[in-house]
């Protein structure tokens, strides 16, 4: 019997029973075969690791496992390079640093679904020019991608910008690791989507105010950096005068004296305060909370305050 002879509906229904395993090697079996699955297919989300090999993983997890044990090894032809890969019920992996091996693979898989989804995690010894080209790729195929994390801390004046400008359509999560000389400075071509911005090192090239377009913004900075008590007083008089839809942010900071600068000067006439954080209402009218730990501050909701302040010792001011 043809399988490719049965009604859409039917054959809708047998690829739902398939494992991702099935579903691919049919997608190699021929044109028609090909388009089919796609014509049958349903979303999908694809979770991508790269570390020197390639995991990609079918499902909702946005931690694709880094499997040890593959259930069969197959020796295929994608894009006419030949390639081995390892699979797993639901997922793969290609256990070879070409950067168009792993494209093409990746393209294939792209192409084979309607409607795809992506999170993807760089770890060394992946190249920014490898990071670069999965995002713009991606992106040409107007592919959603919910989270972007690229956990190498590069010296790369040249592809950075290239990659972030590439990152600012992600939905959901992204988190950045960038090593700069302190004299580069990163403006962003258009407001980012995501709704968390997390960088773990940085130094001056990430500017918050070029980020207030994201709801969440974590910063760990370096002892060089250019964030002073009264830079941040002064983005935080900004931030209040504002409607941008930023609505949390943490950040590392040099003791309780440097926080009492930040502050200066931020108590609003008519407003309640709290002995372990000061309220400020923004232009809104919304009311947030502007606190301390004895290395951090937090800017906060309110009612994130109130739950955060229950887990953290947080510092009277």
């Amino acid at each position: 019997m043809n399988l490719f002879n049965l009604p859409l509906l039917v054959l809708i229904d047998v690829f739902k029973m398939m494992e991702f395993r099935e579903r691919f090697l049919i997608s190699l079996m021929s044109k028609r075969a090909k388009r089919m699955l796609t014509l049958t297919s349903v979303p999908i989300h694809l979770s991508c690791n790269l570390l020197g090999d390639l995991y990609i993983r079918a499902g909702t997890d946005t931690q694709p496992n880094q499997f040890h044990v593959a259930d069969e090894e197959s020796d295929l032809i994608i894009g006419g390079e030949a390639m081995r890969i390892n699979f797993y019920p639901d997922g793969l992996t290609l256990e070879e640093t070409s950067p168009k091996n792993q494209l093409l693979l990746i393209s294939h898989l792209l192409e084979t679904y309607r409607k795809p989804a992506v999170s993807v995690k760089f770890y060394y010894p992946t190249q920014p020019v490898m990071v670069w080209e999965f995002m713009r790729m991606v992106n040409q195929r107007r592919v959603c991608v919910k989270s972007f994390s690229c956990l190498i801390s590069w010296d790369s004046s040249e592809f950075i910008p290239k990659i972030l400008d590439e990152c600012t359509e992600v939905t959901d999560f992204i988190q950045f690791n960038a090593m700069l000389r302190n004299d580069f400075f990163y403006t962003p071509p258009r407001p980012f989507k995501a709704t968390e911005f997390r960088v773990n090192v940085t130094s001056n090239w990430f500017n918050p105010e070029g980020f207030m377009s994201c709801r969440r913004i974590i910063l760990q900075v370096g002892e060089r950096s250019k964030y002073t008590a009264q830079w941040w007083n002064a983005f935080i008089q900004k931030w209040i005068d504002s409607d941008v839809p930023l609505e949390h942010l943490s950040c590392n900071h040099n003791g309780l004296s440097d926080f009492q600068s930040m502050i200066k000067g931020l108590s609003q006439p008519g407003i309640e305060q709290m002995t372990d954080g000061v309220v400020v209402k923004r232009r809104d009218r919304s009311e947030f909370v502007i606190s301390s730990t004895l290395d951090r501050f937090f800017i906060m909701t309110k009612e994130e305050h109130t739950e955060h302040s229950q887990k953290h010792h947080l510092v009277n001011v």
